[in-house]
Order: C-alpha cells, then sequence, then structure tokens
C-alpha cells in the first residue's frame, strides 16, 4: 500500500507554487457553495476540455491548461488559495469574470435613462472567414461613432460585448453583438448606422428591447454546445420543442482562435471601462469550514465507468470537500461530443 504524502512537505511544495503571488490575499469572503458551484463548473467542461488539448491547434497547450484550473486548493486556516488559468472558455474562471463585470457596470447602467438591450448581426460566416468578419464588424462600430464625432452629434453611449455560436447544420458560424444602451433613442439610430453599413444583414435580426436583465450582457462570449435540426426529438411522428445540444470541438477551436487578442467587451461614448481580468492566484475566506492546514486535490472518484464524479479531495485524510454530485442531465451534457465531418 502506499504510503500517505508527508503532510508538511506536501504543503511546503504546493505554497512555494503559489506564493510568488497573492498566497494569502483574501479576494471576498463566501461560503462552501462557491466550490461546490465551482465543482458542477470544472466537472461540466472536463471531458471537452480533454478532447480540444488534443487537436492540432495552436491553442492546445491553454485548453490543456485548463484541465488544471483550480486543480489543487491549498487551506490555510478557513482560507483556500488556488491557481486560475484566465481563459475566456474556462467556466470557473468566468463565473469570477461575470461577477466582476456585473459589479463594475452595475452603477454604469443604472445612471442610463433608458436602457435598451441591443442585438446587431451580419449573415453567417464559414471558419475562414470569422475572424475577418469580427474585426469587419468592430471597425464599423468605430466608424460609426467617428461618423456622429464628425457631425458634431451626441456620440453613441453603450456597453458592448462580442458574441459568437455555430451552426451545425450549416457548418458556419454566426458573430453578432450585444449592447446595453443608453436610451431608446440611440439605440434606433445605432440600428440604422448598423443596416446601413450592413446592408446584407436581416433588418428583423436587428433587435432592440428595454434591458430588463443586464446580466445577460456578461455572460459567455461563446456558447460551448449547439443545436441542429437532426437533434430535433419526435413522438408519434411528431416534431418536439427540446432538443439536444452537443459540443462541437473543432468549431469551439475556431471561435477562440478567430477571437484571440480581441476585447470581448468594450465601452462606448465615454462609459467607464472596467477591467475583466482575473488574478491568477486567488484566495476565497470559507465561512463555516473547519479551520486546518491542508491540501485538497481535484480527483475522480468512484468505481465504475458507469458511475463517478469529481471532487477536490483532502490528500491526507481522504475527505471529499464539496460532496458535489453530478445530475444525470449533467451528466449527459459532460458527455456530449461531436467531431466535424471533413
Amino acid at each position: 500500500m502506499k504510503a500517505a504524502p508527508h503532510k508538511a512537505e506536501s504543503l511546503k511544495t504546493a505554497h512555494n507554487l503559489i506564493s510568488k503571488h497573492n498566497c494569502g490575499k483574501v479576494q471576498y469572503t463566501s461560503d462552501l457553495s462557491t466550490y461546490r458551484k465551482r465543482a458542477k463548473a470544472k466537472f461540466a467542461q472536463n471531458t471537452l476540455m480533454r478532447v480540444m488539448a488534443k487537436l492540432n491547434s495552436p491553442l492546445a497547450a491553454k485548453y490543456e491548461e485548463t484541465q488544471f484550473c483550480s486543480y489543487s486548493l491549498i487551506q490555510n486556516g478557513n482560507t483556500f488559495t488556488a491557481r486560475y488559468c484566465k481563459q475566456r472558455w474556462c467556466r470557473i474562471c468566468n463565473r469570477i469574470r461575470t461577477g466582476k463585470l456585473m459589479n463594475g457596470y452595475s452603477d454604469a447602467i443604472q445612471a442610463m435613462a433608458e436602457p435598451q438591450f441591443v442585438t446587431l448581426t451580419i449573415p453567417n460566416v464559414p471558419g475562414d472567414k470569422l475572424r475577418e468578419s469580427i474585426k469587419l464588424m468592430l471597425n464599423n462600430f468605430r466608424k460609426i461613432q467617428d461618423l456622429r464625432r464628425k457631425n458634431k452629434q451626441p456620440l453613441i453611449k453603450a456597453i458592448r460585448k462580442l458574441e459568437c455560436t455555430y451552426n451545425p447544420d450549416r457548418n458556419d458560424f454566426h458573430p453578432h453583438v450585444h449592447l446595453i444602451v443608453e436610451d431608446l433613442q440611440q439605440a434606433e439610430e445605432l440600428k440604422l448606422a448598423w443596416m446601413e453599413r450592413n446592408p446584407e444583414a436581416l433588418e428583423y435580426l436587428q433587435d432592440i428591447r428595454p434591458a430588463k436583465e443586464p446580466i445577460e450582457l456578461f455572460k459567455y462570449f461563446a456558447k460551448l454546445t449547439s443545436k441542429g435540426s437532426k437533434d430535433i426529438k419526435t413522438y408519434k411522428g411528431k416534431k418536439l420543442i427540446s432538443r439536444e445540444e452537443y459540443h462541437y470541438p473543432e468549431a469551439l477551436d475556431l471561435i477562440f482562435q478567430a477571437i484571440a487578442g480581441m476585447r470581448i467587451i468594450q465601452t462606448m461614448g465615454g462609459v467607464k471601462m472596467v477591467s475583466d481580468e482575473i488574478e491568477e492566484i486567488e484566495s476565497v475566506e470559507i465561512e463555516n469550514v473547519e479551520s486546518d492546514q491542508a491540501l485538497w486535490q481535484w480527483q475522480k472518484i468512484g468505481t465504475t465507468a458507469e458511475k463517478y464524479t469529481y471532487d477536490w479531495v483532502n490528500i491526507f485524510t481522504g475527505e471529499c470537500l464539496t460532496g458535489y454530485e453530478p445530475s444525470e442531465k449533467e451528466w449527459k451534457y459532460s458527455k456530449r461530443i461531436r467531431y466535424l465531418q471533413v
């Protein structure tokens, strides 16, 4: 039987991986539910990231890095410290990033006279045209503002977010932009200017509605699953509304390559920019947790291939940190992966 690792040496080795940064600097205080939700996010992306790390992609090493995001937790008293991958596709990092953006922009949105949620699109494009098309879209916003400045019109005041989805039926991509705009007049003027520069875009897809749920702006820029028409379920010859969704690793990789180095969230018209960067090392103070010196590592738990989960396990005691168990829906979600037919 393999001997348990020596506690002091194991903690020292793990601590040295982090201590050069901000180990021990507490970003916020929470409870154990924070790590239970984090366990759910990490489980959901496990299989996908393993597959994407094996792609012949310039981002393969970064996908592998995401597999080890928040892999080890160092407990010092009731403070837990972890290392994060900071990648845009990481569900764990995006949970932190979304919270920062919501808090950072809440005052700016509340100060808007009549905030409108605006969606502006262009026709779908093939993968080899995706990056070029996104650059053109973003350049059009600069030209719209420049023209208003030249004509001495008030600049469009907004928070803008780039998004992209994949269509498995057509094997093409749908880049689009969501914005929260100052008021209805500016929203309508922006839509008109957009259509003038993108006459091939379908007018009915350019949407304006009251911004009742601003949180939607700060969610993921790329949905990790896609629906196809062949996945529509039927019952007694009738089509059902619900559809299965699948991960398409190669398509996601094309999206991530296309937006490399670009800003996902950008402000317009004087709205103060909020950084969406997260710390590589983060310490969280967890309430109602027994104070200890411990090292927790993300491990597979279970004895069969059909029934297992993951959790952070205390390497000294074997105790599980969160007790997270995936639901049937979460289990199926993690396994739905399809490859492109080329």
